[in-house]
Formats: structure tokens, sequence, C-alpha cells
């Protein structure tokens, strides 16, 4: 473990430190969002993290950049981050205990992964000043909120809907507080959860809740390594304790697999317009 360190902390001394006034230069971010605000702004990160889903959503610009695994509860490898010499790594409150140790080493981390539609706006314009680039940073503000207006008007209809989150064959329902749930509430779902309450934007339910619920239309989020999703889209899809809610009668119980509904992105407008589209039939 001291050889790691030390190794690690060679690797550092001559990681380039960003001068007073200009924008760090060697950044690595962990989070799709972190990621793509820095496209957006005109800046490549030096390699982003890899996470379930979430590469679909990277910009087009950040397809040849460099893959961090992301291991829970840390994060990053610290040795293979190291190595890329990194004076800045924008994280998320998911890696939080990863933090610390990167910080040990001289790496400069900032959380900025936002778990609401508002703190997209404000994280957006928070990386935008730390890599100077505040005009622009304003700029995508104002195109993310024309974009979600946009695709808010216009709702035709509420229809009753459950988002759960598939953990092995355990359900949890999105809460409100939830990056999915605000989602759905914002294109014009009607989100039930049971009663369930909980600071973490999930709670666990049972079978018998969703049924008692009887909702409209379930969306379905697996949680899961990648190679089991194909046999948890399975399960959902076919669930027996289910298949007296209105949805299942209907055929309205959708998979989500992109991450759209899991974390926060800036395609706020998109990410509206396919939930209404796909799942709430409602435009």
């Amino acid at each position: 473990m001291i050889f790691l360190l030390a190794s690690v902390v060679a690797l550092l001394v001559f990681a380039p430190l960003a001068a007073a006034g200009k924008p760090p230069g060697r950044v690595v971010a962990l989070t799709p969002f972190a990621a793509n605000t820095m496209a957006n702004l005109g800046v490549k990160p030096i390699a982003v993290g890899q996470t379930l889903g979430g590469d679909r959503r990277l910009a087009p610009v950040l397809n040849r950049t460099p893959k961090l695994t992301l291991t829970h509860p840390n994060g990053p490898n610290l040795e293979q981050l190291a190595r890329l010499r990194p004076s800045l790594v924008f994280t998320s409150y998911q890696w939080s205990k990863g933090s610390r140790a990167m910080r040990q080493l001289g790496i400069r981390v900032i959380k900025a992964e936002p778990t609401t539609i508002g703190q997209v706006y404000r994280q957006t314009r928070k990386i935008a000043r730390i890599m100077k680039r505040k005009a622009k940073g304003d700029s995508l503000v104002r195109q993310m909120k024309n974009q979600a207006r946009k695709n808010t008007r216009g709702i035709k209809s509420r229809p009753k809907v459950m988002l759960i989150l598939g953990v092995g064959r355990t359900p949890f329902t999105f809460l409100s507080n939830s990056w999915g749930g605000q989602i759905m509430r914002s294109a014009g779902g009607r989100l039930v959860t049971g009663g369930a309450t909980g600071s973490g934007g999930f709670a666990r339910i049972s079978d018998e809740v969703v049924v008692a619920e009887n909702p409209d239309v379930i969306v379905a989020v697996p949680h899961a390594n990648t190679e089991d999703i194909p046999a948890m889209i399975d399960y959902i899809k076919t669930n027996p304790a289910w298949e007296l809610t209105d949805a299942a009668q209907n055929d309205r119980v959708y998979v989500s697999t992109d991450n759209s509904l899991l974390q926060a992105g800036t395609d706020i407008g998109k990410t509206i317009r396919k939930v209404r589209a796909q799942y709430l039939r409602n435009r």
C-alpha cells in the first residue's frame, strides 16, 4: 500500500498546476453531466467516468476520450487516475468516499453533479466559471431552459406513473425528489409511490404496493451489471406480480436502459420529449 501511494504521488509531482486566472488544464469528468457540460463549453476532459448507460449520453466529440472504470464506493482507481496527471476532477456525491484520497494526492476535487432540474442550471454555471467560460455557460443555461419549456407544452393527458428502480428482483420506487421523478412529473406524469418517503430519492417497496397503486404506466430502470441486464429486462416485462395492473393489462410496462432517468444530464428537453413520446403518449 505504501509503495502504491508513493508511486501515485510520484506521478502527481509533475502534474501541471493551473496558473492563476487560467482554467485548469487537465480535467477529468466522472459523470456524463460534467463531461457533456465541458464539451458544450468547448473544452474536452482528458478522461470521463464509465457509468452504466452513461456512454450513450456522451457528446459525440467525447467518443474517443479515455474512459475510467468506476467502482463503488470510491470511484476511479487511484493509480490509473494519477497516470493522467489531472489538475482537477469533477465528481459526484456517489463517489464521495474516494474524494479524500484524491485530495491527499494533490488533486483538486469538485462535486458538480445535480440531482434536480434547477441544480442543472446552477451546476452548469459553476463548471463554466471554473473553466473560465462564464458567458458560454449563461448561454447554455438559456438554451436548456428554452428546450425544457418547449417540451413541456401541450400536455394532453396526465397518466398515473410508477417509476421503478430494479435491483435484482427487489423494486424500489423513484420518489418525487429523485432525478427521474422530476423528469416524469415535468413530462406530465402523475408520479405514484405508495406513500413511500426518503431523502435519497428512492424507497424500497413491495410488488403488492405496485398492484395497489395500479399505475397506468410502469417505467422500470434496471440497475445491475451489464451482463445481467437482459435477464432483468425479461423479468420486468413478464413479472407475474404486476399482471393485474392497468399498465400490464394495456402493455404499458416499459424499460429504460440509457441512464437518462437515473442520472442528471444536460439533455433535459430531449429527455422530457422522449418520456412523453415513448412512455406517456401525451403529446
